[in-house]
């Protein structure tokens, strides 16, 4: 994201006239702000909840009874994964930490999927805004 923001500051204000450069600046930094914290709240929901959805599954199949399931998967999520390890230290809860390992797995592979789709979203609609730019160029119509 680092890498990108000067450049997209760059492009996102190219065609706007001085007089109005503070205000699309404004606009712009405040579009990225909102985009990032709800791409961060949309990922981390895909994350924890399919983490979730995996390790109670596998636990369900394994026949856990329901209160040590609904604990392990709290702890998994609330704890980000952190408690993973945790179950990995003991030998009773070894097999239940590696299930936690290919759940969490499962759940950064749909973030990353779902990332990937906005960025794939991001892109397309970039190259239609560039491409309709273009043609308003093209014919002649002055956009300021």
């Amino acid at each position: 994201m680092g890498l990108a923001t000067a450049q997209l500051t760059g492009v996102a204000l190219a065609d706007v006239p001085p007089s109005a450069s503070g205000q699309a600046s404004g606009t712009q930094s405040t579009s990225r702000q909102l985009g990032a914290a709800l791409g961060v709240a949309i990922l981390g929901t895909v994350l924890f909840s399919t983490t979730a959805g995996v390790l109670a599954s596998t636990l369900d199949d394994r026949g856990a009874p329901a209160a040590e399931h609904d604990r392990v998967v709290s702890q998994v999520v609330d704890s980000a994964g952190a408690a993973i390890a945790v179950l990995g230290q003991s030998p009773a809860t070894q097999d239940v930490a590696s299930e936690a390992r290919t759940a969490f797995s499962d759940g950064t592979r749909a973030a990353a999927v779902t990332a990937a789709a906005f960025l794939t979203l991001g892109l397309a609609s970039t190259l239609t805004l560039g491409a309709a730019a273009r043609r308003r160029d093209d014919s002649g119509v002055r956009t300021d």
